[in-house]
């Protein structure tokens, strides 16, 4: 299981007298190795589409470093909701000069692939160094924040008192978000609402349900667009951020060590997941995971002293024209009535008019838009494409521009039952990730030249067609978008679209199975097309077929999902 490390006063004193030189050694080793780093291409040769899938976040990594082994380094991405997560540590790991240079020269082609599949494999090791702290919470969907927070709403007998006994409640919740294990991610408007005496019952039932429903991705009705989330996404952001620095090499990276780990262990890993990686022996009774192991644990007992000591990653902008990947980070969008007609109805739910049932909220779905953040160039080419486009999600786009990373993180997995709709800097609302998870059509309008799609078999998200639906999607919508079953609808075309489908099985395993869905996500089905025999691998993959004979990964197959009632 999962190790807990804790650092004591002592530990933490002697990091606060390295940090300044272990912080200078690391800036100056990114800025003289910036020319190791890959150049993002006009026309990426490889992209990849990945499907958003929540506290399976995991999975990405071992299927992305499955398909950049064999078939070399991703340069452009595009992804939504968790996926947006995984984008951001993708484009960190290409940002470090250590995995480009092999000694003192660039790496061949086939052992930089070698070192960027290390690294993403690591992201497991990374989650389990860190064991219980924020971090891991941070990589691993949530899960054990959310485990947290219901295990003590249940130990402190919430649900069972009565519903006179609103005060209680009140006390009882306040001491649920301020454990010290979930405080510093609690989002400071559910704890304001406990202080607001004359709205407390109504709060109170709200902040229950919030709690009880966290991470069940459950869509009953349309409260989940209004209901103040427990978890804060900014402070999230952060946290993410921290994991960014790690691997971009920035900060208290101990860069030459994390170059010597790749020289020792990336060829060996090759065709190894995670877990087989780390049980690779090194000289002096090492192994490749406890080296790792080492590095994450120095970079966490020094960061935590180092807070604004360096520029960190999640300040960032996503449409960096310096940077070594090309991508497209998806959100749904409210926009002109929509946005208007949202902030009218939350400030009626806030003062408590509607205690139970869907909020009066009927926007046009014309006004839900699907939005994307990017480089400004590539977000105008998508604009131009959108007016000539036949498919519904092609014409729904929307520039959301070069915002970053900290604003996009905060918004993108924000989705709904995890937060209400997330206020953007230009007036418009953030509904979520879940409005693109098939992201190859944009990736084709951007100019990837060949497109593999990471996905799990099946029809579209049920999740997100029911809250499309609460969001006005009629059936004609849902037909045009989602319907696999219509090979015009946009979900079809994507699937048709990519040059090749890694198809795994992640919906097929339980939360207390995670190894062995990361390990099924690494050893995947990948479906291949005609066009993406251009693409020469550096081995063959075993897993490769014409068809994975599965729904949502092979053309024209449908599981028969119909119109969410």
């Amino acid at each position: 299981m999962r190790s807990s490390i804790r650092f004591a006063g002592s530990v933490l004193a002697l990091a606060t007298v390295a940090l300044t030189a272990c912080s200078a050694a690391s800036e100056e080793g990114a800025e003289s190795g910036e020319g190791a780093a890959i150049a993002a291409s006009a026309t990426p040769a490889l992209c990849a589409a990945v499907r958003g899938n929540g506290e399976s976040i995991l999975t990405h990594f071992a299927s992305l470093s499955r398909i950049v082994e064999h078939y070399g380094v991703v340069e452009g991405m595009a992804g939504g909701s968790s996926a947006s997560i995984t984008t951001f540590a993708y484009e960190s790991i290409l940002k470090n000069p250590v995995v480009h240079r092999c000694g003192t020269s660039k790496c061949s082609p086939a052992d930089e692939a070698a070192r960027v599949a290390l690294a993403l494999k690591s992201v497991q090791g990374y989650a389990n160094t860190v064991g219980d702290s924020e971090e891991a919470d941070s990589i691993k969907g949530l899960v054990s924040t959310v485990m947290k927070l219901k295990a003590e709403y249940e130990a402190k007998g919430i649900s069972g008192l009565a519903l006179s006994d609103v005060g209680t409640a009140a006390a009882r919740l306040k001491e649920v978000l301020s454990i010290p294990e979930v405080r510093a991610v609690v989002n400071p408007e559910a704890l304001a609402m406990l202080e607001d005496i004359p709205h407390l019952a109504f709060n109170v039932g709200e902040l229950k349900t919030a709690i009880t429903q966290l991470g069940a991705f459950s869509v009953d009705d349309n409260r989940l667009f209004f209901r103040t989330g427990v978890l804060a996404w900014p402070e999230l952001a952060t946290l993410f951020g921290r994991v960014g620095d790690f691997y971009a090499g920035y900060g208290p990276t101990d860069n030459a060590g994390m170059a010597s780990w790749l020289d020792a262990c990336a060829t060996e890993a090759r065709d190894k997941s995670w877990d087989d990686t780390a049980k690779i022996e090194l000289s002096g009774g090492e192994t490749c995971g406890s080296r790792f192991e080492k590095l994450v644990t120095a970079f966490r007992s020094n960061v935590r002293n180092s807070q604004g000591a360096y520029a960190s990653r999640i300040d960032e902008r996503v449409g960096d024209p310096k940077s070594p990947l090309r991508k497209l980070v998806s959100t749904a969008v409210l926009e002109g009535d929509a946005a208007a007609q949202y902030e009218a109805a939350r400030a009626r739910y806030v003062a408590g008019e509607f205690p139970s049932g869907s909020i009066p909220f009927d926007p046009s779905f014309s006004d839900v838009r699907f939005g994307y953040w990017g480089n400004e160039s590539d977000l105008s080419k998508l604009e131009s494409k959108a007016s000539e486009a036949s498919d519904l999600k092609t014409q729904k786009f929307t520039s959301l521009g070069n915002a970053t990373w900290r604003e996009i993180l905060s918004a993108s997995p924000a989705e709904p039952g995890l937060s209400r709709f997330v206020a953007l800097s230009d007036g418009r609302y953030s509904a979520g990730g879940w409005s693109d998870l098939a992201p190859v059509l944009v990736l084709k309008n951007l100019g990837c030249e060949h497109v593999v799609y990471v996905t799990r078999q099946g029809d579209e998200s049920k999740f997100a067609t029911r809250v499309a639906k609460n969001a006005s999607m009629s059936e004609a919508d849902w037909s045009k978008l989602y319907d696999l079953g219509n090979a015009a609808s946009s979900y079809a075309r994507s699937v048709a679209a990519a040059d090749a489908v890694w198809c795994t099985n992640w919906d097929g395993f339980s939360d207390a199975q995670m190894s062995a869905e990361v390990l099924d996500a690494y050893n995947a089905p990948l479906e291949t097309r005609a066009s993406f025999s251009r693409v020469s691998p550096f081995r063959p993959y075993s897993g490769a077929t014409t068809s994975a004979g599965k729904p949502g990964c092979s053309p024209g197959l449908s599981a028969g999902a119909t119109f969410p009632r």
